[in-house]
């Protein structure tokens, strides 16, 4: 009996020793694995949060203005985006909104609406002054929100223009500041009782990248008048055509204006050359 006790005791030992080095192991390794998915959990946790950063700083910043180019057609327009607001060629309003994260293929959105409610998409992609875009419209602007498919469209390029202009009230806001501003004698040359803004027109032939040239129709619309603008880095050059008949050939002035003032810090009298 005391021998059978004591092999049982044995026994027990070995199988509660057998069952203790188990226990340790899975303990052990249950530790390990632990460890290994608080470790994975933060990994993927900085994974996506540096996916969801990259995700975050995905859109493009759009804005100022760009040289639209069809890379099949050639066709090449003047796009200003500015604050929500787009302007194509100068003088066709639109609004946008900027999408703040890509879509599923990489594309920043831009998402544009013209004056009668209808949408459609802009889908760029590029970085810097350079972009490449597909317009999406009509039944493929839906099925573009409904599945994300992109039509195979014409591509264009977009190229930013550097000193710009993008819309005529930019340009009319410019001449209106420079000619009311006191410090300057040209702002005695202008009866303002016979002014109206919506008399400016664009003039196609003489405006492009830095260079914009509007036509004034007097109140009377008998006659009228040109002035070119040319922009650079601190001032705008205006030159100006009294009389339909002087432009492009026979300028009158020529102002060379401060863009941060409006003052002007040179006057040319070209109609005594």
């Amino acid at each position: 009996m005391k021998r059978m006790l004591v092999s049982l005791l044995v026994f027990l030992g070995v199988i509660l020793s057998g069952c203790g080095k188990t226990t340790d192991e899975p303990t052990k390794t249950s530790s390990e694995s632990s460890e290994q998915k608080i470790e994975t959990a933060e990994t993927t946790s900085q994974s996506e949060t540096s996916r969801s950063s990259e995700v975050s700083k995905a859109s493009e910043d759009v804005g100022g203005v760009w040289k639209a180019t069809g890379k099949e057609d050639g066709i090449s327009s003047t796009w200003y985006f500015n604050r929500g607001q787009l302007v194509v060629n100068y003088v066709y309003n639109f609004s946008y909104v900027v999408a703040e994260t890509k879509d599923s293929n990489r594309y920043t959105v831009v998402t544009i609406k013209n004056n009668e409610g209808k949408t459609h998409a802009l889908l760029l992609k590029g970085n810097g002054r350079k972009f490449e875009g597909i317009t999406v419209e009509g039944e493929a602007y839906d099925k573009y929100l409904a599945d994300g498919t992109v039509p195979n469209g014409q591509l264009i390029e977009f190229t930013f223009q550097q000193n710009a202009w993008g819309s005529m009230d930019e340009v009319i806001d410019f001449w209106e500041k420079t000619y009311k501003n006191a410090d300057n004698e040209a702002s005695k040359e202008i009866a303002w009782e016979n002014y109206q803004r919506d008399l400016w027109g664009l003039v196609k032939n003489g405006t492009s990248g830095n260079t914009i040239t509007l036509h004034f129709t007097n109140i009377s619309g008998a006659g009228g008048s040109y002035d070119q603008f040319v922009k650079n880095d601190e001032t705008t050059v205006i030159t100006s055509f009294d009389g339909n008949a002087s432009f492009p050939n026979n300028p009158t002035m020529r102002y060379t204006v401060q863009n941060s003032d409006y003052k002007v810090i040179k006057t040319e009298e070209l109609w005594k050359h």
